[in-house]
Parts: C-alpha cells; sequence; structure tokens
C-alpha cells in the first residue's frame, strides 16, 4: 500500500500527507488540503465585498488574525471591540505593563549603607563563634545548646575550668582519652601490633588486645553482670541442677546455654575437680568472626573477631556492651594489584591460618596459663579458667 500511494498524486513526506492521501485516494473523502483550498476560496470571496483598507493574505491561514488599531480614537467602543482580534485578557496585560513602566516608588531616598562598627560584646561574639563551629560540623541545632549549658554549668562551679595553663598543658581529645584510660584502669585495652608475613613476601599487620584485659572490662561492668543465666549459681557460675537430675527429669526445660551437655561436659574437662568453687571459676567464651566488608571480587576485606562470656544471658547476648573485639583481620588482599590476586584456595588457606594464629595469640597464651585473676567488687581474687 504504501508503494501504491507513493506512485500516485501526493508525496507521502509526513504523516499528515499519508493520511490525506489514504482519506482521498481509498476512502474517496476530501483532503485535509482540499478543504483548505475551499475555505481560501470562500474567503477570498469575502474580502472582495470588503472594506478594500484591510489586507488579508491571498493564501489560506488558519492562524491569521485581523490586526488592531489601538489607536483610533473615532471609532466608538462596538466598532472597536469588533476591530480587536487579541483577547481581552492580553489586552488588559499590555495596559498593566504600560501603567507599571512609568510607575516609581513612593519614597525616592535609599536607607544608609549598614556597616559593623565592632560593636558586639565579647559574650555575643564568643556565641557567634560557637554557631559557626556546629555549622562547620554540621551538628544538630540543639548541640548548641547542650554546650551552652555545659559551659556555663562548669564555669559556675569552677570559673577557671577553661583558663589556658600554656600549650604543653593544653587540653586535647587524645590527651583527655588517655587520662580516662589510666583513671578507669582501661590502658590494658590498647591493641598490640602483630606483622605475619605473607608467603608472597608481603608482611600484614594484624592488631591485636589482650584477651584477659577485655574480659575483665566486661566484669567490671555491673550492668551486664545482671544479666548471669537464671540456672546458674551467681556465685560458682556454674549449673544449679546437677548433670544426673538434669538428664533423669522428664520435666527437665531446656532453656538457655547453661543446659546443654556440652556446657556442662566443658566444666569437668577444663575446671580442676577439688577447688574452692567460688575463688575458681569456669569461664566459657563465645567467639564470633564475620566480615565487615567485601570488595567487589568478594576478597575479605576486614573481619573482626569478637568474644563474650557465655554465662550470661541470651538477653544480653544482642547487646554491644557484652561483647569485645580481641583482633581484626585485615584486608589480605592489599598489595596484589588488579591482575595480582592469587586464585590458589590452598595458598589463600594458608596465609589466613598465619594471621588467624597471630589474632587468636592472646587468647591462646591465656589458656596455657591456666586462665586470668580478677578481683570481684567484694575484693576476692578469683581464678577463671578459660573454656570455648
Amino acid at each position: 500500500m504504501q508503494a501504491g500511494l507513493n506512485d500516485g498524486k501526493y508525496s507521502l513526506d509526513n504523516n499528515c500527507q499519508l493520511r490525506d492521501a489514504y482519506n482521498h485516494q481509498l476512502l474517496h473523502q476530501p483532503s485535509i488540503r482540499d478543504i483548505a483550498m475551499e475555505l481560501a476560496e470562500e474567503r477570498s470571496d469575502d474580502d472582495s465585498e470588503r472594506d478594500g483598507n484591510h489586507y488579508y493574505s491571498s493564501t489560506f491561514d488558519p492562524f491569521y488574525e485581523e490586526p488592531v488599531d489601538f489607536n483610533c480614537e473615532d471609532d466608538d467602543d462596538d466598532s472597536r471591540e469588533d476591530r480587536a482580534t487579541l483577547p481581552s485578557k492580553y489586552v488588559n496585560k499590555m495596559n498593566r505593563y504600560k501603567e507599571m513602566r512609568e510607575k516609581v516608588p513612593d519614597c525616592n531616598t535609599a536607607p544608609e549603607r549598614y556597616i559593623y562598627k565592632n560593636t558586639m560584646s565579647t559574650k555575643a561574639t564568643c556565641h557567634a563563634e560557637l554557631l559557626k563551629i556546629c555549622q562547620k560540623h554540621g551538628a544538630p541545632k540543639v548541640m548548641y545548646d547542650d554546650i551552652v549549658t555545659w559551659a556555663t554549668a562548669w564555669t559556675a562551679q569552677d570559673e577557671n575550668v577553661f583558663k589556658g595553663e600554656g600549650r604543653a598543658n593544653k587540653w586535647t581529645r587524645k590527651k583527655t582519652l588517655k587520662y580516662l584510660k589510666e583513671v578507669f584502669g582501661m590502658s590494658g585495652l590498647d591493641p598490640t601490633s602483630f606483622v605475619v608475613e605473607m608467603e608472597d613476601g608481603r608482611q600484614v599487620s594484624v592488631p591485636v588486645v589482650d584477651f584477659a584485659e577485655s574480659m575483665r572490662s566486661i566484669l567490671n561492668d555491673k550492668e551486664v553482670m545482671k544479666h548471669i543465666m537464671n540456672g546458674l549459681d551467681p556465685e560458682t557460675w556454674r549449673p544449679i541442677v546437677s548433670e544426673e537430675e538434669h538428664e533423669n527429669n522428664p520435666d527437665a526445660f531446656i532453656d538457655d546455654k547453661d543446659s546443654g551437655y556440652l556446657y556442662r561436659q566443658g566444666i569437668k574437662l577444663h575446671v580442676p575437680e577439688k577447688c574452692d568453687e567460688v575463688l575458681v571459676r569456669p569461664f566459657p567464651v563465645i567467639i564470633h568472626i564475620d566480615k565487615s566488608h567485601s570488595d567487589l571480587f568478594g576478597n575479605l576485606a576486614v573481619a573482626p573477631i569478637q568474644v563474650m562470656p557465655a554465662m550470661l544471658g541470651v538477653n544480653v547476648q544482642q547487646q554491644s556492651a557484652a561483647w569485645r573485639s580481641i583482633a581484626t583481620i585485615p584486608n589480605l588482599s592489599a598489595g596484589k594489584g588488579k591482575h595480582g590476586k592469587d586464585k590458589d584456595s590452598v595458598k589463600k588457606l594458608r596465609e589466613y591460618h598465619k594471621v588467624m594464629t597471630a589474632a587468636l595469640s592472646s587468647f591462646v597464651k591465656c589458656y596455657e596459663d591456666g586462665g586470668f585473676m580478677w578481683t570481684d567488687d567484694k575484693g576476692r581474687v578469683v581464678t577463671y579458667f578459660d573454656q570455648d
């Protein structure tokens, strides 16, 4: 059909011409072009009967509008309305624009230019500087009020609390953290870096935190230690119900970790049989490792090793305060480059075990030493034997 229409009278350059040709040749209906030509002829006949002062195009223009003479003063209102072809809203806007061009402000004098004359007080300047600091670091709005309240309260107690004592005695964030570690006995939680050499000669640094110090920090946290499992004796940390009674009781309830068989067997295996059960206690732990990030190739980037005392109940097991990170495994693919990554799985495992040996070195040492010592809130020196 396309070829037949192209061979006809009309040139099919666009969809409109194609539609006209289709209507004219196949449906025997007049096209848009034919209708336009008929209207042009009718309008030409009407133009011959009108006043010759107006010019009309010899061809039909569907968008043609008669010119408007807005300056004709002899015509009455009805004649002007007949002569006007623009809608009234456009005429009103044109008159509005003409009116606004001739309008001037009522006050012809401008106010005096403001010049800051350093009239702010020291207190106002201090608060303005604090606003700039909060805005610089993206602090929330309420933080400004909290800082002002905090500074005001401490200044009321000691007016020299923020007084400078020289550059050497300036309190920085690093100095404050170091002081707090010493006061609260947490200096032992600083990590120690172990350097492990890979099989290709690369050196990997593994930060390791002392296991015994990490566990003491949990034991000293009274809020965490409130959640000892209900099935354990709070003085000895051993199951209240004996193994035989638990196994032979048909109504025994399997609850937390202490009701499991391996938990009781671990106490038998690692804790001496004849000892003071108050001063010598079992210390089971849960060790968790999981990568925190993977690159686009699925390679392990960072993997923290976390430990939690197993005698704590499940209600506190989901809280970060009950866990301590004792080591961090870094990205073992670092330094190999884009095309230097080894695909040998056996070699990867050997390197991984080397790093794990360094990461768990503090835990292994504590186990081989027979546990660790701790002074409880009653002043008793307690020995804990590790079991995992």
